[in-house]
């Protein structure tokens, strides 16, 4: 098929002015950029052309951290005197929850997701249920988490959860999330790294988040000590690199309290690093060092963490926050952000986040009818209704 717009976003570098996208068995073929382009391809024979309208055609948006099981708990996490009060607030939540629930997070989560233009989604699944859920019509590398607290006596019970590999679907790719160094320990960080090598799998990994956590690890002292074993006294990323997971295959999440060498540390593992600007804001921490990472080179991306510490999973809001917190960031920097690194931090560059010859097409129609060429990313942005369609792997997706 050939699928026309007024405005067509190829990627955060090129926006094309009544092109064209050109798709064969579930792939971008080219961008037709003029009519003539567009004519021959027609003539060509791929497909009839197909006119969406008025909107602006875009690749689907990425989301690069999600914890969808936890939508069951939306608007329940109002208390933010703490991260580790949080904790609590989660676990009492957890323990009330009923058989259901947590697909029924997923399942509403996808929906919310492919209406605000995700097309991919990068999802923790921490229960049974959690890693069963369907997630029908969405691109997804489902994360499942482990950890032992750095309690001996439950690390082969963490690592059971992955002796059987998750079935590879069209759509569907396994990847694996040992918690956070400060709940996992050194032993089944290693032992993670090695079935990841094995199977080919993505890592992504909770770091830095809180100074709580880096207090712990490298001190053994703060609101942690209480309820850890003694510390392996040594920094998150530390342990992460002895593991042998510091490397392109892994990305990282939060990153809020980078010690002095580790955003170049980051850049020259070629690991990508997810702000989530939502959760941020939810827990009123201070400022995220987004500079520390540009300047280094690190490949940021952006995702929503979960619907309980957030209030959507909406990624052109995670876009609008970043930008009112980094006035040096522009449009084009958020974008890409939210598409191209999100994907190559799931593990999906090449396939997800533009348009681009033999990438999956991958695609959100969003209604911005007045918005000219130049800024249709930023009408990107701005717009917050449900988008018009949505396509993945060439098919139209149901919203």
């Amino acid at each position: 098929m050939i699928l026309r717009a007024r405005v067509v976003i190829e990627h955060a570098e090129r926006v094309t002015d009544g092109g064209a996208v050109v798709v064969r068995a579930g792939r971008v073929v080219r961008v037709a950029r003029s009519t003539r382009a567009i004519e021959r391809a027609a003539t060509a024979g791929f497909g009839p052309v197909i006119d969406v309208g008025e909107g602006i055609l875009s690749p689907g948006l990425v989301n690069a951290h999600a914890h969808l099981e936890l939508g069951t708990f939306a608007g329940r996490m109002t208390d933010r005197t703490g991260f580790a009060d949080w904790i609590a607030g989660v676990l009492v939540a957890h323990r009330a929850s009923r058989a259901g629930d947590y697909e029924r997070g997923v399942s509403a989560g996808v929906a919310r997701s492919l209406a605000s233009g995700t097309t991919s989604i990068g999802d923790i699944a921490s229960t049974r249920e959690g890693t069963r859920a369907a997630r029908r019509g969405i691109r997804s590398v489902v994360y499942r988490e482990v950890l032992d607290a750095w309690n001996p006596e439950r690390t082969d019970a963490a690592m059971e959860t992955l002796r059987r590999a998750l079935p590879t679907r069209r759509t569907t790719r396994e990847g694996i999330s040992p918690h956070a160094p400060y709940t996992t320990s050194a032993e089944l960080l290693a032992r993670v790294a090695a079935v990841a090598r094995r199977r080919s799998s993505n890592v992504t990994i909770h770091w830095s988040e809180t100074e709580a956590e880096t207090e712990w690890l490298a001190r053994g002292s703060g609101p942690f000590a209480d309820i850890l074993p003694p510390s392996p006294k040594a920094h998150g990323l530390d342990l992460v690199e002895r593991a042998g997971l510091l490397r392109r295959t892994t990305s990282l999440v939060h990153g809020n309290h980078p010690e002095r060498g580790e955003p170049a540390r980051i850049a020259r593992a070629r690991v990508s690093l997810v702000h989530c600007p939502g959760t941020h804001a939810f827990f009123d921490r201070a400022p995220f060092p987004w500079s520390a990472y540009r300047r280094a080179g690190v490949t940021l991306a952006l995702g929503t963490d979960s619907l309980a510490s957030n209030e959507d999973l909406d990624m052109r809001r995670e876009m609008r926050l970043a930008l009112q917190s980094f006035p040096a960031l522009t449009p084009a920097e958020a974008f890409r952000m939210a598409t191209t690194n999100a994907a190559i931090a799931l593990g999906l560059g090449k396939i997800a986040g533009a348009l681009r010859p033999g990438w999956s097409a991958d695609l959100a129609l969003f209604d911005a009818p007045s918005a000219a060429h130049r800024d249709a990313i930023q009408a990107v942005i701005q717009s917050s209704a449900p988008v018009e369609s949505v396509w993945i792997g060439g098919r139209r997706v149901s919203i």
